[in-house]
């Protein structure tokens, strides 16, 4: 057996290698198809099938809503069904320990969190309990690419110490390479207990919570146990607890958040590319077959048995699909780098992403399985000759052709329109008004030390001297706020309105908050509605309270009302500070161009809290805004050379960067798409063109009784309009059904859209007479002298 498939393997590599032609095409189709499949399937491998890199990371659970620090420990105290239990907050920390300064993304955790992972540290050992407590110790665990960048890779790092935020860390370990927060992409790790104020605050819920569940307990059971607790702790602070309720989800469901259904609909795009790839594959098996129908009745009167030559036929077609799938692995290879290299925003676990041995072993399966599936009817068609010309064979084998083209015109058809929906969806996007004025717009953010800025006197010195520096700047105009708009950064408090009826605390409803400084709203472009801005009363210590309301908390709180001199304050204060409405600023697109403003109120940054020590500046100038870069760091460091500027860009960047992942999934959902119809234009093409090679003799004939050009044309266009239109029939349904599952990537276009619908359609027939066209023009001038003596 095994001598006979060496003997099948050597006769079909002289078979393929007597026709290079055929052979390359072959391997090109498949290696297409096969390569983006295994490309995406590394996404889909490091991002949703492989393990968190954790111990037993089917044990750990996460809490879907922060936790404050108090309900944290309470939570650890009561209950029973956790073994380890910690949380994490993001946070940014000024380091000077470089030539310039610079921020640092630092997770300050619980003493629990390191545990809970079940991660030990490379050197020296991570936070534990005893760090993790109010006037603990300074100490900070670097990870390792940390380690490696900024402390050259010192195995004696472990005791040094570094300054963060004006204080003085001591270096107590460095984590393995590889390890990244499950939620965050922290540098480094601090205890939060002495590093974060709100820490004894109970409603102020920042820490994201990982558990480890106890042995044999199920996250139904430890879900339950945690209403119980959440019930305890409402009874207990009414006024913080009233309507938490905590919900447990996997720890991995966590991690991959809302990337897994894009990455599903990605995956599936390639899987019809590659089932596009083998209906060509095939098609060019069946051609290959009918060219060698003469052989096969040669072998079989000379006694090879049907089942010995559908093996051979066979190998051949699985050596092919073999060579494909290799060159398909360097393809993937070449792909899966361009895919890391883009960075899509959003993407978890983007570190892990490669071509390893499962991707492969993956690609050498669906090779092989490409060959044996799609190469086993042609196989068999071939083996089923019984003389030199089989009418009735020849006629299925045309058949089968067609339904291959019928089939790669409907699912590129599918491919089309999904690809067309997201390319309107972006397009939608970038015609949203955002509700600022986005050009000559630059942006960056600084955070003042909570050491030498503790007051709120002199957070506004500084800030303060900050404009005038950078107004001073050649056409600047400069303003702040401490949330940027499309920054995702947002800072909630409840309150109440004044005349309202009494509500019990816990069910003040919530409203944005965010502080500026400087004439913001003309600087952004953001329209006042009514009243006015704020002026420099406003700034002096002392002065009354106001505050500029946008027209979504207009459009909730006070419908039908000028809200001008209405007054507000926030819940659960030791003694009432009314803020008094003077004006009503234009919504704003603060969460994402694809959704609403949400009710906010601005403050000026002199009336805010002294802890809120961050600001985003906004300098509008009259020409380039990155030519004022260089200057505009400058200013800050003339005033304060330790404070680190960050996220130094344009307006117009932060605007693109809010898309930036439905722009990538458009990118390769379109060029999936254009793969498919190139595709199955060239499976038209060689499907029509060998047709008429087959029918050179009938046409010959035609032409030589008196048929004209045209007549021919139209009757090679007429069978090619038969196929595309049976697949775009089909393709329609298709894509009716499959575009239900793309309706959360979407936006301002419905799934059925009919002018897309319409316009991919007619865009696909196009491209598929154009592919019948040209062999149907070979056919018109086909010479009858020549076309009688064909064979």
């Amino acid at each position: 057996m095994l001598s006979a498939l060496f003997q099948d393997l050597r006769y079909a590599l002289r078979m393929l290698w007597s026709k290079p032609g055929f052979s390359v095409a072959a391997m090109l189709t498949l290696a297409l198809g096969i390569g983006a499949n295994s490309a995406i399937f590394s996404v889909i491998d490091a991002v949703l099938l492989r393990p968190l890199a954790y111990a037993h990371p089917g044990e750990l659970v996460s809490f879907r809503e922060n936790q404050s620090a108090p309900d944290l420990d309470d939570v650890a105290a009561a209950n029973r069904s956790f073994e380890q239990i910690g949380g994490e907050a993001n946070a940014l920390m000024a380091w000077t320990g470089g030539e310039t300064p610079e921020q640092l993304r630092v997770g300050q955790v619980t003493g629990g969190f390191f545990s809970a992972l079940g991660i030990g540290a490379e050197l020296g050992r991570n936070i534990q309990p005893a760090d993790d407590v109010k006037g603990g110790p300074y100490v900070v665990v670097l990870s390792h690419a940390l380690w490696q960048e900024r402390f050259g890779a010192d195995p004696a790092v472990v005791g040094r110490t570094m300054p963060l935020a004006d204080y003085v860390y001591t270096i107590i370990g460095v984590m393995p390479a590889g390890f990244v927060s499950p939620q965050t992409q922290a540098q480094a790790w601090t205890p939060a207990h002495v590093s974060n104020d709100g820490t004894t605050s109970r409603d102020v819920h920042f820490l994201r919570t990982i558990a480890r569940l106890a042995p044999g307990v199920s996250i139904e059971q430890a879900g339950a146990e945690m209403a119980v607790i959440d019930r305890q702790l409402a009874e207990r602070y009414p006024a913080e607890n009233r309507n938490r309720h905590t919900e447990l989800v996997p720890l991995k469901e966590r991690v991959v958040g809302a990337s897994r259904a894009a990455l599903l609909v990605l995956f599936a795009a390639v899987c019809l590319v590659l089932l596009i790839a083998c209906a060509n594959f095939a098609n060019l098996l069946l051609a290959r077959a009918c060219e060698r129908e003469r052989e096969v009745a040669v072998r079989m009167a000379l006694g090879a048995g049907r089942a010995r030559l559908v093996r051979q036929l066979l190998v051949e077609s699985c050596l092919i699909a073999l060579a494909g799938g290799a060159l398909g692995a360097l393809f993937a290879w070449a792909g899966t780098q361009a895919l890391v290299a883009l960075r899509p925003d959003g993407l978890p676990r983007l570190g892990e992403i490669g071509v390893d041995p499962l991707v492969f072993a993956f690609t050498a399966a669906v090779a092989l399985s490409t060959g044996v599936v799609f190469g086993l009817y042609p196989a068999w068609a071939a083996a089923r000759v019984e003389g030199t010309r089989g009418a009735t064979a020849g006629r299925a084998q045309q058949g089968m052709r067609g339904a291959f083209v019928v089939a790669q015109l409907a699912l590129a058809l599918v491919l089309l329109v999904g690809a067309g929906l997201l390319v309107r969806t972006f397009w939608n996007l970038r015609g949203v008004d955002p509700g600022f004025q986005a050009a000559q717009l630059l942006t960056f953010r600084v955070e003042l030390s909570d050491t030498r800025y503790r007051t709120i006197a002199e957070q506004t010195r500084f800030r303060s001297a900050a404009l005038d520096a950078l107004d001073a700047l050649p056409g600047a105009r400069a303003a702040m706020v401490s949330e940027l708009p499309l920054s995702g950064e947002s800072l909630d408090h409840d309150f109440l309105v004044e005349g309202w009826p009494p509500v019990a605390p816990g069910d003040e409803p919530s409203v944005e908050t965010r502080s500026v400084l400087g004439d913001y709203f003309a600087i952004m472009g953001i329209p006042l509605r009514a009243g006015r801005g704020f002026n420099a009363t406003d700034l002096n210590a002392g002065a009354p309270l106001v505050g500029i309301a946008n027209e979504a908390l207009v459009r909730k709180y006070f419908p039908g009302v000028d809200p001008v001199g209405k007054r507000v304050r926030w819940a659960r204060e030791d003694a009432p500070h009314w803020i008094t409405i003077v004006g009503v600023a234009g919504d704003v697109h603060h969460f994402g161009l694809d959704q609403p403003d949400r009710p906010a109120v601005y403050s000026p940054y002199p009336q805010t809290e002294p802890w809120k020590r961050w600001m985003t500046f906004v300098v509008r100038t009259r020409s380039d805004p990155l030519a004022l870069a260089t200057a505009a760091k400058q200013a800050i460091w003339t005033l304060d050379p330790q404070l680190p500027v960050t996220k130094l860009r344009t307006m117009q960047v932060v605007a693109a960067e809010s898309f930036a992942a439905r722009r990538f999934e458009m990118l390769l959902l379109a060029l999936f798409a254009a793969l498919a119809v190139t595709l199955a234009a060239i499976g038209v093409y060689g499907v029509i063109a060998y047709t008429v090679a087959q029918r050179t003799r009938e046409i010959g004939v035609r032409v030589a009784v008196g048929a004209r050009m045209r007549d021919v044309v139209r009757l090679v266009l007429g069978g090619g309009l038969r196929l595309a239109l049976l697949g775009i029939g089909i393709g329609l349904a298709g894509a009716f059904a499959a575009t239900r599952l793309m309706s959360g990537m979407l936006y301002g276009v419905a799934p059925a859209d009919p002018a897309t619908l319409a316009a991919v359609a007619a865009a696909l027939l196009a491209i598929a007479l154009f592919a019948c066209w040209l062999p149907a023009r070979r056919a018109a001038r086909v010479d009858p002298t020549e076309a009688l003596r064909y064979e």
